[in-house]
Formats: structure tokens, sequence, C-alpha cells
């Protein structure tokens, strides 16, 4: 059954992942370092059951058609497995379920071993490798380095020499040794010049190349390699750290019901009394979940994933909820500070306006004041003209110039207050 999972798993690997960053190595496995094996999903182990019926049919079409039979294989088995009743499905998602709990048991066990730090230490390594060859594609221009006195030798026509005399390939380079240190000063002197002459042209265009951004982008790629950050991914580092971590509800409802009672895909089938009741009892195992969380959070095993996680540059898990109230809070801070800016500024301006009505009220009521001051003025000035008239016709003509006088000087000083007005 692992033959099977692995041959499927790598065949999906190999065709999803781009060709430049196919790396040789495998990456270590936990078998290697005594780890549990993960269990077959129910498809799969259904596949390894009728395997068998199927291939011989499959390699026949495949003949027939000039395809690889392993396709048809695969087509055939998912085929059967959508067609399967539920009651022959329920046979191979129990074994799934079975296997997955032993397999959660083991998993626990093992990480507490030496052997699972050392497979911790082998993919670490693995990752490494692999960041820096893929460092080294950023570069596919940058200048060759220069050869080496032995590798000078053999270009020289050492290489011809040694295959002339029978010498294997594999110990080429051994032999290439020994021919070299058998030369002569006088000897080896055309040889150093010719290595000394590549290194200065390698040193100069090296020199060059070091001022590109491709050789900064793969000097930053090879940084970060060293020092792991990246190299691990979220999902690694939780299933390395977070061995005590409780499990959720799920995402929704419907997937919390398939869990419960092993239904997959029946949740939209139940009534909309029955939808409403798992509804309550999946809200309710969300708010058991986060309580649980809010105290694992508080573990040292959590603190310790949390330093992994911001050295590897990865987010950690649960930071994201806790960012999300947190942002809540600060827009429903937010909300409440604008709508009380609003109301203030609304205040204000209402203050203002009665403010203005009431300044210009006591304007109107000041203008009108000196308006009856002035018409009691004109008045007073009016009697008094007539009174003056009146003893001007008795007066001598000097009295009369005088008074004329008198008269012309009270209605200039009363003209600015009647223009100040206007």
């Amino acid at each position: 059954s692992s033959l099977g999972f692995a041959f499927f798993g790598g065949l999906n690997a190999y065709f999803t992942m781009a060709p430049k960053k196919l790396f040789r190595k495998r990456a270590p496995k936990a078998s290697a370092c005594n780890g549990p094996s993960r269990p077959l999903p129910p498809h799969m182990l259904y596949g390894e059951a009728v395997r068998a019926q199927v291939e011989e049919e499959a390699k026949k079409e495949a003949e027939a058609k000039g395809v690889t039979w392993i396709t048809i294989l695969m087509a055939k088995v998912a085929e059967k497995y959508k067609k399967l009743p539920e009651a022959e499905k329920k046979v191979f998602t129990d074994k799934y379920e079975a296997a997955k709990a032993k397999y959660a048991e083991d998993l626990k066990k093992w990480k507490e071993t030496d052997d699972y730090k050392d497979f911790l230490k082998k993919t670490d390594e693995y990752s490494t490798k692999k960041k820096l060859v893929e460092a080294k594609a950023l570069v596919p221009d940058a200048p060759k380095k220069p050869p080496t006195a032995m590798m000078q030798w053999l270009a020289d026509g050492g290489r011809e020499k040694l295959t002339a005399a029978g010498v294997p390939h594999k110990e080429m380079m051994k032999r290439a040794s020994e021919e070299l240190k058998k030369l002569s000063a006088e000897e080896r002197a055309p040889l150093n010049a010719k290595v000394a002459k590549a290194k200065e042209e390698y040193e100069t265009a090296f020199a060059a190349y070091k001022k590109t951004d491709a050789y900064k982008k793969y000097m930053s790629a090879v940084t970060k390699a060293k020092s792991g950050s990246g190299s691990r991914t979220k999902s690694d580092l939780a299933s390395r750290f977070l061995v005590n971590k409780p499990t959720g509800p799920g995402l929704s409802p419907a997937g919390y019901y398939a869990t419960q009672t092993g239904k997959k895909g029946a949740f939209a089938e139940l009534s909309d009394a029955e939808k409403e009741e798992w509804n309550k009892k999946f809200r309710a195992a969300k708010e058991e979940h986060e309580k649980k969380m809010a105290e694992y959070m508080k573990t040292d095993e959590y603190k310790s994933y949390l330093e992994a996680s911001k050295k590897a540059g990865v987010k950690a898990v649960g930071s994201r909820k806790v960012s999300r109230k947190a942002s809540k809070k600060t827009k429903k801070r937010k909300v409440s500070k604008r709508a009380s800016k609003k109301s203030s500024k609304k205040a204000s301006k209402r203050v203002a306006k009665k403010a203005k009505e009431e300044s210009e009220e006591e304007e109107d009521e000041e203008e009108d004041e000196e308006e009856e001051e002035e018409d009691e003025e004109e008045e007073d000035d009016e009697e008094e003209e007539s009174e003056e008239e009146s003893e001007e016709s008795s007066e001598p003509p000097k009295k009369k110039a005088k008074s004329a006088a008198k008269k012309s000087a009270k209605k200039q000083a009363a003209k600015p207050k009647k223009e100040k007005k206007e």
C-alpha cells in the first residue's frame, strides 16, 4: 500500500512541479528515520483492492490506443469508485479512519524520539541544498571559474593520454593528480602560466558581473538558503511544534457534520430543522475550540513555535484570528471616533449658527434704537428751526446771519452719523 501511495504521489508531484524546480535528490522520508507512514485515503485503498482486476484490461486498452496504461488504470479506478454504493464505500472509509487514528498516535510518540530530531536535521539539509541549486538558475550567464592545474593538464592532452593507456573513467582524476606530481618545474611553468592567465581573466569578468541585478538576486537567495529563512513551510513548522494543538470543528457546519457522522456531502439533504440543530452544534464547538486555543496559545510549546515561525519568515497558525479580532476592535474604535467627530462638528456648527443669529438680532435692535434716536433728534432740530425762524423774523439782519451759520454747522455734524448708519 505504501508503494502505491508513493507511486501516485510521486507521479502527481512530478507533473505539477515546474521543470526548473526539479531537484535530483528526493526529500528524506519519515519511514527512513523509523517514522510512521501516512495512511492511504479511501479511494486509494479501493484502487489497491481492485488493481489486479483492472490492470490487465487497462494494459490492453492502452496498447490499442498507444498510450501509457497507468493513466487508463487510474481513470478506470476513479470511475468505479464513483459508482460504488455508499455501503461499500463505508468499508474503505472505516479502514482509513482507523488507520488515521493509529497514525496520529504513532506520530505523536515518534516526535518525542531522537529519530524525529534526525529527520528534521536531514530535512533542513535537503531544503538548504535544494534552494542553493535553485539559486544557481538565477545566474546562467555568470563567468565560469578558471580551471585548476590538474584540469588544465587534462584539457591539454592529458585525458587522451590516460584514455590511450586504458585508465577507466572512475580513476581518471586520481591518475591525473599522480601524473601532475611527476612533472618537473620547467614542465609545469607553461601550465601554471595558463592557469594564472585564466584566473586573472575570471577575476576581471567576475568583478564586473558582481554589479549586475542577477548576481544580487542570486546572493540574496543564497543568504536565505544558508540562514534557513523561508526553508520551512507553514505546515512543516506546525507539524513539528504544535503537537498538543486542540483540533477545531472545521470551517463550516457541513464539514463538521461530515466529520461527526462520516457522511460526506449529505448535509444538503437534511431538513431545515436538522440543519439549524447542526448549526447550533457547530457554533458551540467553535466557541469551545476558541477557548481551548486561547489557553493553548499561552503555553511554552506555542511560544517556541512562534519564535521558529518568525525566524523562518512564516505566518504563524492562530495569528490570523488574533489579528482579525484586533482589526475589528480598531475598526470599531475608528468608527466611534468618526461618529464623535461628526457629532461634535454638527454641534459646533449649530452653536455657531445660533450665535450668528443672536448677534444679527442684536445688531438689528441696535440699528432700530439708533434710527429712533436720529428721528427724535431730527424732530428736535425741526422744532428748534421753527422757533428760530420765528425769532429771526423779529431779529435784526446781523443776528439772522449768525443763526443761519449755526444751522448749517448742525447739519454738517449730523451728516457723518447718517452716512455711518447707511
